[in-house]
Formats: structure tokens, C-alpha cells, sequence
């Protein structure tokens, strides 16, 4: 009796149809995603949106000229999510303007492309100053780019309540003002360029660097350099067209190429270094600490009464011309 096959292997022509029809099965899931095809399909409405975003943002900082009166200084991600500064420029009008440096690796080409990416958002700050110094606006409103930040303290974490609130009075007065009132971390001082700890020397941190730092971003001697800094954190403000121009080009220049060729710290330690120093690279004291609650009057307009006395005070005001 011949024995029964138990198994037999398919004829070729029905190998190559079968592995020919797999193939094509992965691809077709591979591209309409199967049962998740809807998250598919809105990611990438999604993506739609921000380059609109993106493209309303980049035609608004097209269309700055002579007339316009605000700057809005930040730098992005092509990951993050700029619909609220759009919304808050429509509700705006045409007289401030945005000025987004990208700062991925690979630059988007839609908008304005800063010197140097080291430092974040001081590269950018530092190439806006250096590509318009001949043309700033009046004020300039240097800001990060996600709405919500714990550097907004008086209105909650969202930027624009901030922006919508703040009195460009104090700006003509003070040349300089930081969009935070609040004392803690920064106050009422943060650095100690001639006292490094000794985890910073052993470490080789940048604050063990400070006065060398500091004798090279403001071009001056050791004698110059300050004992204590102190300011209100961190790398939000706004500053008069007046004040930028009380310093050269050629000083911005050299704090960018300070940013860009440094071999002391990393990208983190850049923006570090200018967090410290805004207010004294804008002409305030060495210690800039105002008063909380006069902080919140001058800029912001909240004047009083104060709680548990009932003080009212007085914002400060521009000095006639």
C-alpha cells in the first residue's frame, strides 16, 4: 500500500501570489492606517493647521514698517503650538508685529533665522537686536513661545493676559521692565562672580567662569565686575527702542559670538548666563529688585488698595516732553 502525503508544498506560482498579496495587505494598512485611520487623517489636519498658523505669522512679520509699534520677540520650535499668538495678534491689530526665530537644527524657512541657536531663546533676543538695530520699533516685548509659563505670576500662567495688561507707560520710564514681579528665584541676589562654591569649581561650571564671562560680554576689566547680581527671574520683559540703541551694534554682536563660540558651558549654561544679565546688559543696577507691589503698579497698573493697609500707589509715569 503506497503511503498517504500528509503535507505538500504549494505549487511557486502560489508562493509568489500569497507572499505578492501580503506584501501589498502591509502596505495598504501601512498607509490608511486600518481601524486607526481617523487619528491618522486628524493628524494630519492638525498639521494643517499649524503650518496656517505658521504662514499668518510669517505674512504678519512681512508686513512690519516705520508705523508699526510692537515687537513680539520669541523663539520656536516647529513642535510648538503658536495658535495663541496668532489669536492675540488679530485681537492686537496691525500695530505689533512678531518676530519668531526658529531654532531647530534644521531652520524652518518660514521664519527669521537667528545667528546662533546656542542659548535658546538669548540667541534669538540677540539676533532680532542685531538684524533691526537700525529699524527697531518703538517697543520691543521679548516673551517664550508656549502660552503657558510659571514665569507669569500676577495673571495667572498664560502669556497674553500678561501682554494685554502691561502699561507701556513704565516701559518710556524705565527703559527696561521685567514682566514678573515676583522676587523668588532671583532676589535678592543669584550670583556671586567672585564667590564660586567649590562644587562649581570641581564641577567646572559656568559660575566658577562668571568674571571671565562677564569682562567678555560687556568688554570691560575685572575692576567692572560686580560682587553680587541680583534680578527678577528669568527671560521675559520689555524694553524702549531708546534703551536698545544706548549700546552699539558692535556690543550686541559680541555677546552673540560669545553665545555661538563659547567653550565653557553648553547651549543650557548660554541661556543661563543671559537670564542673569538682561536687566544689566539693558542698563538697570546690579541688583535689580523692585518692590512687589510697586512692581505690580508700574507695570501692570494694579495699584491698590493694598491689603491689610490700604495704600494706594502711584504708577510711575513718563516724564513730560
Amino acid at each position: 500500500m503506497p503511503k498517504r502525503r500528509l503535507f505538500r508544498w504549494p505549487a511557486p506560482r502560489t508562493t509568489v501570489l500569497t507572499f505578492l498579496a501580503l506584501v501589498l495587505s502591509s502596505l495598504m494598512l501601512f498607509l490608511y492606517g486600518g481601524p486607526s485611520f481617523p487619528l491618522s487623517r486628524d493628524h494630519r489636519e492638525q498639521e494643517s493647521q499649524h503650518d496656517q498658523v505658521i504662514r499668518e505669522l510669517a505674512e504678519r512679520t512681512g508686513s512690519y514698517s516705520n508705523a508699526s509699534q510692537i515687537g513680539l520677540i520669541l523663539a520656536a520650535t516647529q513642535s510648538e503650538d503658536l495658535t495663541w499668538l496668532l489669536e492675540y495678534l488679530k485681537e492686537r491689530g496691525p500695530d505689533t508685529i512678531p518676530f519668531i526665530y526658529t531654532t531647530d537644527p534644521k531652520p524652518d524657512p518660514r521664519l527669521l533665522v537667528p545667528r546662533t541657536i546656542r542659548g535658546r531663546e538669548a540667541a534669538a533676543y540677540l539676533s532680532f537686536i542685531v538684524d533691526f538695530y537700525d529699524r527697531l520699533p518703538p517697543y520691543s516685548i521679548f516673551i517664550h513661545s508656549n502660552i503657558n509659563q510659571w514665569h507669569n505670576d500676577l495673571f495667572g500662567p498664560f502669556t497674553s493676559p500678561a501682554l494685554r495688561n502691561l502699561r507701556l507707560e513704565a516701559v518710556d520710564a524705565m527703559g527696561y521692565v521685567n514682566l514678573r514681579c515676583q522676587h523668588d528665584p532671583g532676589c535678592p541676589t543669584s550670583v556671586h562672580p567672585w564667590s564660586p562654591t567649590q562644587i562649581d569649581i570641581d564641577k567646572n561650571d559656568i559660575r566658577a567662569f562668571f568674571p571671565e564671562v562677564y569682562q567678555y560680554i560687556f568688554n570691560v576689566g575685572p575692576e567692572k565686575v560686580p560682587e553680587h547680581i541680583g534680578n527678577v527671574c528669568c527671560g521675559q520683559f520689555a524694553v524702549s527702542r531708546e534703551r536698545i540703541l544706548q549700546r552699539p551694534k558692535k556690543d550686541y554682536e559680541r555677546m552673540l559670538q560669545w553665545a555661538a563660540e563659547t567653550e565653557r558651558t553648553d547651549s543650557f549654561g548660554v541661556g543661563w548666563v543671559y537670564e542673569k544679565i538682561w536687566h544689566l546688559i539693558f542698563g538697570m543696577e546690579e541688583i535689580y529688585c523692585p518692590r512687589f507691589e510697586q512692581c505690580r503698579c508700574d507695570v501692570y497698573g494694579w495699584c491698590g488698595p493694598l491689603a491689610g493697609t490700604g495704600e494706594t500707589l502711584q504708577a510711575v509715569r513718563a516724564a513730560a516732553s
